[in-house]
């Protein structure tokens, strides 16, 4: 090998496996949401079985089992308010340990490379060194990964594939998205996987062909904030996250988290803070919804954080709204107004749909079991929405006077059905509440349009198709009305 130059292969996945030594696991690494399902195994095994949504009263029983002594109330101080180290796990107490490499050519599927020590603070600069072909590093911890790397398949000889370039907004999978002009690329959400076999018609998108200018991240969720792919696609890039005052049950501080492992320029935008990258003028804005209800929290100071993003590029205007909802802060919908009232309207809206319409209990069997700790005993029996649903998706775009509409962050590519995001075209498993398939959207806009209403177009764009974005025609553009101070 020392003869070869190589670099990390193109359907390589880099994960960071953290150790978490936390009192009751942290938002990190998912072990306090395997801990609340542990916790109510009997009861999430009986949710299970049941083909139908429980009732509000199976709800509150449930939830007040859930909530015993003997399952969730230790995680409690007292009735309503969790213990401090259950909301807050020391930040310190969650280290990354190992390189998690998983792919096609990689022996056993996937496996986990130790990081020494001296390595973590410089991952980043080192990754973004083997993304480009070289030689094998001479510090002896830093050549124990490399050599990892080499024994697990893990690297080519091939030449580094060219960036793909093109004005327009890039649908890359599920919620990731990149807007191009003049040459400058900005990326958001990375979450970049790699099939197990390669599709004669479609595949997707690597880094190296999505090399960036700038990256933006919406809420700390792993189908948003995944480091493997940041990782992948440059130390020095700039990253721009949402503002995390303290690292909670709910949210990732994703800043720190990113420095911490080399990542030189990262950002956390605040909402109303905007920069510019090249031709393109973000701006981020408040991220209502995806909370652990659509209503009050037990700690409102800790929710999850995020940021809606608005992308202004010479004049053509992209809202990209990820997961949002609404939540007790606001809603989307009114969000969008009042957006278009003070800035004028945006072209194309970026948005979910999938709504997690559900009883608390049902958190159990997610993701995000950990939820169901925030909810007020007030909103066990009730019936929530969590994230917009094709309805509100649909109506966030004609609030903000989009004239089309881009539906994403619902899996969108096989890659993404394997880990069970979004429903499968023609499968059986749609859930219009929970797992929609694209034709809840296609029905709503009918429903819209049979009704009078103002109805942006649809564009379903499928991974790596391009949505060329035109100027509005002058007479269509508003004048923009002055916030009232």
């Amino acid at each position: 090998m020392n003869d070869l130059r190589f670099r990390v292969r193109d359907d390589v996945r880099l994960a960071v496996g953290h150790r978490d030594q936390s009192r009751f696991g942290s938002a990190l690494t998912g072990l306090c949401d395997r801990l609340v399902q542990r916790l109510c195994d009997p009861i999430a095994g009986h949710l299970a079985r049941q083909d139908h949504e429980p009732s509000a009263e199976q709800s509150i029983e449930l939830m007040a089992q859930c909530m015993g002594p003997r399952a969730l109330g230790a995680l409690f101080e007292r009735p309503g308010r969790l213990r401090e180290d259950c909301l807050y796990p020391r930040p310190e107490a969650v280290v990354p340990v190992s390189l998690q490499v998983s792919g096609p050519a990689v022996a056993g599927g996937s496996s986990a490379i130790e990081l020494p020590v001296s390595v973590v603070p410089e991952l980043a600069r080192w990754i973004d060194d083997w993304s480009d072909l070289g030689a094998p590093p001479r510090n002896p911890a830093v050549r124990s990964v490399w050599d990892g790397l080499a024994e697990r398949g893990a690297l080519t000889a091939r030449e580094v594939l060219e960036p793909r370039r093109g004005d327009g907004l890039t649908l890359v999978g599920h919620a990731t998205a990149s807007i191009e002009k003049n040459g400058t690329r900005v990326l958001f959400d990375p979450f970049l996987l790699a099939p197990e076999a390669m599709d004669a018609e479609v595949r997707p998108l690597f880094p190296a062909e999505l090399r960036s200018h700038a990256v933006f991240i919406t809420h700390s969720h792993p189908d948003h904030y995944d480091l493997g792919s940041l990782l992948r696609l440059g130390a020095d890039t700039p990253i721009y996250v949402p503002v995390v005052e303290r690292e909670s049950l709910l949210a990732v501080d994703m800043a720190t988290r990113l420095r911490a492992l080399g990542f030189s320029r990262v950002h956390a935008l605040a909402w109303g803070q905007r920069v510019e990258v090249g031709p393109h003028r973000v701006q981020a804005h408040p991220f209502w919804g995806e909370q652990p209800t659509d209503g009050e929290l037990l700690h409102p100071e800790a929710r999850n954080a995020g940021n809606v993003y608005v992308v202004d590029s010479g004049g053509l205007r992209v809202a990209l709204v990820a997961d949002a909802g609404r939540d007790h802060g606001g809603s989307t919908v009114e969000l969008a107004a009042r957006l278009r009232r003070e800035q004028g309207p945006v072209d194309v809206v970026l948005g979910g749909y999938r709504a997690w319409r559900l009883r608390p209990i049902r958190l159990l069997g997610t993701s995000v079991a950990r939820y169901v700790l925030s909810v007020p005993r007030e909103h066990w029996g009730r019936r929530m929405q969590l994230m917009n649903d094709a309805d509100d998706l649909l109506e966030t775009a004609a609030s903000w006077g989009a004239r089309q509409v881009v539906p994403y962050a619902n899996g969108g590519a096989p890659w993404y059905w394997n880990l069970g995001l979004g429903p499968r075209p023609g499968s059986t498993r749609d859930d219009p509440d929970f797992d929609p398939s694209d034709d809840q959207v296609t029905e709503a806009h009918a429903r819209r349009i049979r009704s009078g209403q103002p109805t942006p177009r649809v564009e379903w764009l499928g991974p790596g198709q391009q949505l060329p974005l035109l100027p509005r025609p002058r007479a269509e553009i508003e004048p923009r009305v002055p916030a009232v101070a």
